[in-house]
């Protein structure tokens, strides 16, 4: 049931602004924009103790807090990162959504899904997309042949530093244009808890802002941070969680 058609015109402006190209769900690698481009606040000590980072374990994926504690056994085919209170999860090829606690508050029954977004979130019914509120009810009916784009989970830090490209080479320049970050590195993304991730030599480290190595490159791929924690890939293709200082927190398997 239709919760509010007269949300549904809102919701289509939303949908056409954020969501800019068909793509499906196979690699949610990178995560969802807040949608206003602004800096959130840091979470305090109890929010930042209740986040929760998802793991693959034996080919099922559950979470585990920042100190590497498995709060959520491994259960789902395939799990994605928390946004607000609900966490995107995949069971027998469809999707659905668990709360904090690992219990499904929505059943795992769209072709495919994204994350919540200003309290919605967008799910695929056939061929169709619409939009569900985080109860799982109907906001907008499927009626869209668009899908949400791959970008950024968490949005990057706002601030002087812009990427920027020179000769085949990333570095940042400020809002004045002037270069902070010589261009040096193969590829460059933006901060995120005081840390970007740079590749060189074809391997994936970590800078701090002042544009020193904190992490060195060693990682096949590597993720932004978020809440004090960034997935990276090792060289034997194993997934692992790193904290700013790069001591691995959930070890690679």
């Amino acid at each position: 049931m239709i919760r509010s058609r007269a949300s549904a015109p809102v919701l289509a402006v939303f949908l056409a602004g954020v969501f800019l190209f068909a793509t499906g769900c196979q690699e949610r690698t990178q995560p969802a924009l807040d949608g206003k481009g602004e800096a959130r606040a840091a979470p305090s000590s109890s929010e930042t103790d209740r986040v929760l980072f998802p793991v693959e374990q034996d080919s099922l994926w559950g979470y585990i807090n920042r100190t590497g504690s498995v709060v959520i056994e491994p259960q789902f085919d395939r799990a994605w990162r928390f946004s607000g209170t609900r966490a995107l999860i995949r069971q027998d090829g469809r999707f659905g959504f668990i709360d904090s606690t690992g219990a499904v508050v929505i059943e795992p029954k769209y072709a495919d899904a994204w994350h919540f977004s200003d309290g919605v979130a967008p799910v695929q019914t056939d061929s169709l997309w619409g939009f569900i509120d985080p109860t799982g009810e109907v906001v907008v009916s499927p009626s869209f042949g668009l899908a949400p784009a791959v970008v950024e989970e968490g949005a990057p830090e706002n601030g002087r530093y812009q990427r920027t490209r020179v000769d085949g080479r990333y570095g940042y320049r400020n809002d004045d244009g002037g270069m902070v970050i010589e261009p040096r590195f193969e590829q460059a993304w933006t901060f995120s808890n005081g840390r970007a991730r740079v590749q060189r030599d074809g391997r994936w480290g970590y800078i701090d802002r002042n544009g020193q190595l904190v992490i060195e490159p060693q990682f096949r791929r590597a993720w932004d941070f978020r809440n004090g924690l960034a997935r990276v890939e090792t060289t034997s293709g194993r997934l692992a969680y790193i904290d700013t200082t790069g001591a691995q927190v959930w070890p690679g398997r």
